[in-house]
């Protein structure tokens, strides 16, 4: 059975993602992969928008998203 891995870039923890909407948040977010499962990450979420304040809230800053969701935009070791 061949690797049917379709991205070249594996996402890792510490890696800055950009996700889209989805359940209760109306806006597209940004944050942190804390973890990587087989098929989708745990992401702290860093940056959404205030409309969105609530769901975030009640989300505990945090929201699983598939990997082919999540574009990587950067990663936390950039920032040194």
């Amino acid at each position: 059975m061949a690797d049917e891995t379709t991205d070249t870039t594996e996402i890792k923890i510490g890696d800055y993602v950009a996700a889209k909407k989805f359940g209760p948040l109306e806006h597209n977010f940004t944050g942190e992969v804390t973890k990587v499962y087989d098929n989708s990450v745990l992401v702290e979420i860093r940056d959404y928008d205030p409309a969105d304040k609530t769901a975030v809230g009640d989300m505990n800053n945090r929201a699983v998203v598939r990997k082919s969701a999540a574009k990587i935009t950067g990663n936390k070791d950039d920032e040194n």
